[in-house]
């Protein structure tokens, strides 16, 4: 059946307008944002972290240590960048990239509570968007963004591990929303 020549190129051009707003719509919505290359590590380490305890905690070069909780005494909460892991890319499909940061905490025993902190940039600087836990002395070893979803290769406890010494590779997954990182796989 022999086709209409100005419908095919109406459709076609209205295809290829779809096509265009689509590519161009990540570039647009980030020059629009403010939002540029996505945080450095660099930029993190003097970053405001909320969720870590129950106030925000600002890093100063990538670490952080309160007040003593008795005046006089050496027992505090510390907080500090793990550096040798992060990633970066788009988790909220926002089109602009955050960074995943991870950090410790502590509270003074003999526990360091792992967490994953997302972080993003602006014109207003860098802003800590969710922190989350992984777990008491779970060990992160590897990070990707794969589908807008960040996957963490980590060492957690079996049901024989000592608290210290946890032995049993897992994959865990959170997604993003913009606003808070969820984990997917069922914890």
């Amino acid at each position: 059946m022999p086709s209409n020549p100005e419908i095919v190129s109406s459709r076609v051009k209205f295809l290829i307008g779809i096509v265009a707003v689509g590519l161009a719509g990540c570039s647009g919505l980030s020059e629009r944002h403010g939002e540029t290359d996505p945080p450095t590590m660099d930029d993190i380490r003097n970053a405001t972290v909320v969720g870590l305890f129950d106030d925000p905690v600002t890093l100063h070069d990538g670490s952080w240590e309160g007040e003593p909780y008795v005046v006089g005494g050496a027992t505090r909460p510390t907080a500090g960048i793990i550096y040798k892991i992060s990633v970066a890319g788009d988790l909220d499909g926002d089109c602009a990239a955050e960074t995943v940061a991870f950090l410790w905490s502590a509270t003074g025993g003999s526990g360091t509570r792992n967490n994953l902190a997302v972080f993003a940039q602006s014109r207003a600087g860098v802003s800590n968007r969710s922190t989350v836990l992984i777990g008491d002395r779970v060990k992160p070893r590897d990070a990707r963004i794969v589908a807008g979803r960040l996957e963490v290769d980590v060492l957690e406890h079996g049901p024989d591990d000592a608290m210290c010494c946890p032995s049993v590779e897992a994959t865990r997954v959170w997604r993003f929303d913009g606003r808070d990182l969820r984990e997917e796989s069922g914890r």
